[in-house]
C-alpha cells in the first residue's frame, strides 16, 4: 500500500473519529398547548377555536455543528370545532392520537450559546386513540392512521451544562383523508394543526 494511500485512510478515520466524539444525544419530557381543526367539514359553519393539549417524551440527536434530527411521542388530544351562525349550533369532533413527529433542525449559532433559534421540517405519523362526534363514538368510521408534514421555529435556552430548555411554535398540516366514509362529511378531511411547545432536554454526550 502506498503512502497516499495511507494518509487517505488517516485522513478518514480522523475526520470519523471527530464526527463520533462532537455527537450529542438529548432527551427529555415535553407537553403543549395547541389548536386543532378538521378541514373541509361543513361549508355552511367556520371553524371555532378547538383547544387541545400535547404531552410526551422528545429527543434530540445533534452535532457540534448546526444539523440536527429530533423526534417526539406523545399523546395528541386533537379534533375540530364547528360553529353555524344561521343555526345557531356548535358541534365538536374531538379525536386523540399517539404521534410520532420526525423531523430535521438547522440550529442558528454554536453549540454552547446560551441562546440557539431552531427551524424544522418533517413527517408526523398518527395512530388513532379514540375518536368522538358529539355523543357518538365514530373510532370505526375514521382512519387508524394519520400521516402529515410539521414545520416550525423556537429557541433552546441553555439553563445549566447539557441542560435545555426547549420551546417551539409548529404548524402540522395532514395528508390523508381521516373519514373511511362519508358518514360525517362527504368531503375529504385532513387534520391541522397550531402548537406551542416546551420541554426540558437532558443532553448525553
Amino acid at each position: 500500500m502506498d503512502l497516499k494511500k495511507i494518509f487517505s485512510i488517516l485522513l478518514i478515520c480522523l475526520v470519523f473519529g471527530k464526527m463520533v466524539s462532537a455527537q450529542f444525544f438529548s432527551i427529555g419530557p415535553s407537553a403543549g398547548l395547541q389548536h386543532t381543526w378538521i378541514s373541509d367539514l361543513d361549508e355552511n359553519a367556520k371553524t371555532a377555536l378547538h383547544p387541545g393539549f400535547n404531552g410526551g417524551a422528545s429527543m434530540v440527536f445533534s452535532t457540534e455543528s448546526h444539523w440536527g434530527l429530533g423526534a417526539d411521542l406523545k399523546y395528541s388530544l386533537e379534533g375540530s370545532k364547528l360553529k353555524s351562525d344561521s343555526l345557531n349550533l356548535t358541534t365538536k369532533w374531538n379525536t386523540s392520537y399517539l404521534r410520532l413527529p420526525i423531523r430535521g433542525i438547522y440550529f442558528f449559532g454554536d453549540y454552547g450559546n446560551s441562546v440557539r433559534p431552531k427551524v424544522f421540517l418533517g413527517p408526523t405519523l398518527g395512530y388513532l386513540l379514540s375518536s368522538k362526534f358529539e355523543d357518538t363514538d365514530f373510532k370505526s368510521t375514521t382512519s387508524s392512521f394519520d400521516i402529515g408534514v410539521h414545520a416550525g421555529a423556537g429557541l433552546n435556552f441553555k439553563l445549566m451544562e447539557a441542560v435545555w430548555l426547549n420551546t417551539d411554535i409548529t404548524y402540522t398540516k395532514g395528508l390523508l383523508d381521516i373519514t373511511e366514509d362519508n358518514a360525517i362529511s362527504n368531503s375529504n378531511n385532513f387534520n391541522g394543526n397550531l402548537a406551542l411547545n416546551v420541554g426540558v432536554l437532558f443532553g448525553l454526550k
